[in-house]
């Protein structure tokens, strides 16, 4: 009797759980398509590489030359985490946190004394959609290098993981994407920044970032925006872009004092930059790159009374200076050779020495060899050649002759580095 009574309990619950599990799959189905149910899921990724290189530095030329020495450096390592979350089938959030590993080898503090934290790389939170784009907010490469960039497949800051333009993005032969590089000194990463990326249209998308100036010192707007488009044709790729810094112009007092070329704030200026870039995969393994960009730096000249004039004044006026750069790189099987130029013309309009004191040349060349897909060797050569006002410096590891370990420590102008070295990159 015992027996059927708990028979008789166990069938009654095991009826009702039934019921209950029916009717709640019921009101979710009336109200959420199976379709998204499949779609409303959460991704997560965490990725980054480690990027290491045993160096000989040196830069001579420059009133303070900088002695040959050896260093362990670091080629832009960095952690990341990324995912999306679904809304529906074709809606998802999506969102990205990615730090700096930079200077692992000195414990995270460069030669400026700086550090760097989780979120100091891309890291934005946003909306994708496959009709209608992505759109993300946060501390973001602006279109200008993620799209069109020399770092990546005209995108990104990818070297040595993806191949662009610039062949030796990530190392110290590196000759692209910063503002003291010898070419595409537009790039930039946006604070405070939203950004737009197009879905591919046959082969073609478009993007557009816009730089908020939230602090506005002095009630200057230093805004900043471009605008990009990419188009990829099979084995062909083209990018053409544009970006714009509001009241921002080429520091006249401290060009003449001997700090070499640099910007700054300057009020009724604007420095924006225009380029074009392409790149080639031939049938032979062989990728071939070619770049062109323009930089028109807008000054403000303030006249000093002389014997001649008691009058003091201000004039403005923009600067001129065009850059190229071709690359090439080979594979034979799991080694690829690669070597790359650049090339940045005279400064047209100076306020001070010559136009072709502005100069600089720079050209790298070496090999990579990949274990793995995750584990690659490589050595490098790379040489910069300065002319008397110009500084431009090594790409992931600069080095500097002056104020060394201080928050303004820079290469003297005329200084030509070269760097020889030998790195491992271990990607995950």
């Amino acid at each position: 009797m015992t027996y059927s009574i708990t028979s008789r309990k166990t069938i009654l619950a095991a009826a009702a759980l039934a019921f209950l599990t029916s009717a709640a799959q019921a009101e979710t189905t009336n109200s959420t398509t199976l379709g998204e149910l499949a779609n409303m899921k959460v991704d997560t990724q965490i990725y980054g590489f480690l990027n290491g290189q045993i160096e000989s530095v040196q830069a001579t030329g420059g009133a303070t030359p900088y002695s040959t020495r050896g260093r362990v450096s670091d080629g832009n390592s960095r952690i990341g985490f990324r995912g999306n979350i679904g809304v529906t089938d074709d809606i998802k959030g999506v969102w990205q946190l990615e730090g700096a590993l930079n200077n692992f080898d000195e414990g995270g503090v460069n030669t400026r004394g700086q550090s760097q934290t989780l979120s100091s790389r891309n890291s934005y939170v946003g909306i994708e959609s496959a009709k209608f784009g992505t759109f993300v907010i946060g501390n973001n490469d602006s279109v200008y290098r993620s799209l069109i960039g020399s770092g990546g497949e005209l995108g990104g800051n990818l070297g040595l993981t993806v191949r662009g333009l610039d062949v030796w993005n990530n190392t110290s032969a590196q000759m692209s994407g910063n503002a003291d590089s010898v070419f595409s000194r537009g790039e930039a990463r946006y604070k405070n920044s939203a950004h737009y990326l197009s879905p591919v249209y046959y082969g073609l998308q478009v993007g557009a970032s816009y730089g908020f100036d939230e602090t506005q010192d002095s009630n200057t707007n230093r805004a900043r925006w471009s605008v990009a488009a990419k188009y990829t044709w099979g084995p062909l790729s083209l990018g053409v872009g544009y970006d714009r810094q509001n009241s921002t112009g080429v520091n006249t007092d401290m060009l003449t004092q001997g700090f070499g070329f640099r910007t700054g704030e300057v009020a009724g200026a604007k420095t924006d930059f225009a380029k074009v870039v392409g790149v080639y995969k031939l049938p032979t393994h062989t990728t071939i790159g070619l770049g062109f960009e323009q930089g028109r730096y807008g000054y403000e000249d303030v006249a000093v009374p002389s014997a001649g004039s008691f009058y003091a004044g201000s004039t403005y006026g923009t600067m001129k200076q065009n850059a190229a750069m071709a690359s090439i790189a080979q594979d034979f099987g799991r080694a690829t050779v690669m070597a790359s130029y650049g090339k940045l013309y005279d400064l047209k309009n100076t306020t001070f020495a010559n136009n072709g004191d502005f100069g600089a040349t720079q050209y790298s060349i070496g090999a990579i060899f990949n274990l793995n897909r995750y584990l690659s060797p490589y050595v490098y050569y790379t040489k910069i050649r300065n002319r008397a006002q110009q500084s431009v410096n090594l790409g992931q590891a600069p080095i500097y002759s002056n104020d060394i370990g201080k928050s303004d420590a820079y290469l003297a102008p005329g200084d030509s580095p070269r760097a020889f070295g030998i790195g491992l990159i271990a990607r995950f």
